[in-house]
């Protein structure tokens, strides 16, 4: 699904100019769910700070979009390349009024063949890099008295995974990043920074590019809904959550499932 080109009409149901004069930054913004949302920001009206390990891929999309977008290549699992990213985006912008947390990585393997260096490397980027992207918003926001976080968590964060599309690690790394939403939100609770989760199903995304079509749509006819999620789903979801319709929400976690967790 990289490459796929949302058109604007997707986002017919928000204002055509929501989110103008507004800095948006965006982590896993080459493909998937990042770049979904990345692209709905900057339709709405949003300058977008594309983040992303995959230069190529910021790049890309950065040239697609136009001189509101500021790509900038970087893996979150590093301190200091996040540290870059927002120094970068400071120089470019006198304020930054959201950030979406997409970055990830999975490992998708059965129990007895994960290693150590599996767990190392899906919770250096999904858990400790969700973490630095947010505090690093969170010292520009805070000072001002607004904002809005949200962090992509994952249905297996809440359920467990299984192997076939999410496993062990990974689903460890998302209720992690759900218990650091909750941590962040208790602690800057009243300083006019909004902290919200948004929570996946299974979503069809380059991340399971290795998972089979017969698998995917097993897993679709399996969902209340019938089908797999599309990028563009949780896209809509992260934009309601940095809007003004979301004043009141706050330290919550969104479902974008398709029913998953429906009990």
């Amino acid at each position: 699904m990289a490459g796929v080109e949302i058109p604007p009409s997707r986002w017919d149901c928000f204002a055509h100019d929501a989110f103008a004069d507004q800095v948006v930054l965006v982590t896993g913004a080459a493909s998937g769910i990042g770049r979904s949302t990345a692209r709905a920001f900057h339709d709405l009206g949003a300058a977008v700070v594309l983040v992303d390990q995959d230069a190529d891929g910021v790049g890309a999309l950065a040239s697609s979009l136009g001189p509101r977008a500021l790509p900038l290549a970087a893996d979150v699992s590093d301190a200091a390349q996040v540290d870059g990213v927002f120094a970068a985006c400071d120089a470019r912008f006198d304020h930054l009024d959201a950030v979406v947390a997409a970055a990830g990585v999975i490992t998708a393997k059965r129990a007895f063949d994960i290693g150590p260096a599996d767990w190392q490397r899906v919770l250096s980027v999904n858990l400790i890099g969700t973490f630095s992207v947010l505090t690093a918003a969170l010292r520009r926001m805070v000072p001002r008295g607004s904002g809005s976080l949200v962090a992509v968590a994952s249905d297996a964060g809440k359920r467990g995974g299984g192997g076939l599309i999410a496993d062990a690690p990974y689903a460890a790394s998302k209720a992690g990043v759900l218990s650091i939403v909750k941590s962040l939100a208790r602690e800057f609770a009243g300083s006019g920074v909004r902290i919200n989760a948004l929570t996946p199903g299974p979503t069809d995304t380059p991340m399971h590019a290795g998972v089979s079509a017969e698998l995917k749509q097993r897993i679709g006819a399996g969902l209340p809904i019938g089908r797999m999620g599309h990028p563009d789903d949780l896209a809509a979801a992260a934009v309601y959550l940095c809007s003004p319709a979301a004043r009141f929400v706050y330290a919550s976690s969104l479902n974008v499932d398709g029913g998953s967790l429906y009990e």
